[in-house]
Parts: structure tokens; sequence; C-alpha cells
């Protein structure tokens, strides 16, 4: 009888600590939105999932990465994330839609950029690398000109 009560107890520890461990990866799951160098604007970011929302994080600048729990985000739930350009546009952070894995302790980072009325946001794919670098390494007309003329002036 007391094996089986020492048994018992021991069992009822190991269940309350496993409880203990999924609520701690559930509160350390983010998301987060990384506003990229080369961004024309300063930022907010929030999470969607049906009729809930966070509200609005405070603005950041760009080269700042802001996350917001997923806590309000039921296990199993869809939820999308939104970033806002101040003076600007508001763009949903493709993929949306994103299915709420409340045991998981890693967080869902977005990566944006573009202008206030050209925001762009998405997971780092190489589609949105090769997107990113190409209008991160455009050269505006007055670096073209400036360019053309390189070496041609007298000093």
């Amino acid at each position: 009888m007391r094996n089986i009560r020492r048994s018992m107890l021991a069992l009822l520890a190991l269940l309350i600590s496993s409880v203990a461990l999924v609520n701690v990866a559930s509160a350390q799951a983010n998301a987060c939105v990384s506003l990229l160098v080369g961004a024309g604007y300063a930022a907010e970011m929030r999470v969607v999932s049906g009729s809930f929302h966070t509200d609005w994080s405070s603005s950041f600048p760009i080269g700042k990465t802001v996350c917001q729990s997923l806590s309000g985000v039921g296990d199993g739930n869809k939820f999308s994330v939104e970033v806002h350009a101040l003076a600007g546009k508001t763009k949903t952070c493709t993929p949306d839609n994103v299915t709420r894995v409340a045991a998981s302790t890693s967080n869902v980072t977005y990566q944006a950029w573009g202008s206030t009325l050209s925001v762009k946001c998405e997971e780092a794919t190489v589609a949105a690398n090769a997107e990113r670098d190409a209008a991160t390494m455009t050269v505006s007309p007055d670096g073209q000109k400036a360019a053309a003329t390189a070496g041609t002036e007298k000093h």
C-alpha cells in the first residue's frame, strides 16, 4: 500500500511539472516584426485572431525588432500579424492565418520593408529576400547621375 501511494504521488508530481512546463512554453511564444534597414518608415505592429487583437505596439524605428505575446491566441487557433507604417498603409504579413501551437517556444518573425504607401511584410524566404535585396540596391536618379559623372570632374 505504501508503494502505491509513493507511486501515485510521484505520478502526480510529474503531471503537475508537465503542466507547468507547457504554461511556460506558451507564455514564451511571440510574433515579431523586424523593420529592415532601407525601409522608408517607422512602424507599429499587432496580432489579430478572429475578433481578438492585441493593441498596436509602440512605434519602432528602422533596424529594430518588436515582439508581442501570442498568449491571447488559443492553441490551434489561426492568427495573423499586421504592420502599420506611421503616416502610411497597414499590411497583413504573409503567410497569414498561421496556426498557433501553444507548446512551441519559438517565435514567428516577419521582416518588413518598403515605403509608407507600399509596405512589405513577409516571413524570410528566398523570394522575399531577393525582392527586398533588389529594393535596397536600387540606385536613385541622383545616384545614377553621380556615378555617370564620377571621374569626369576636374579638380
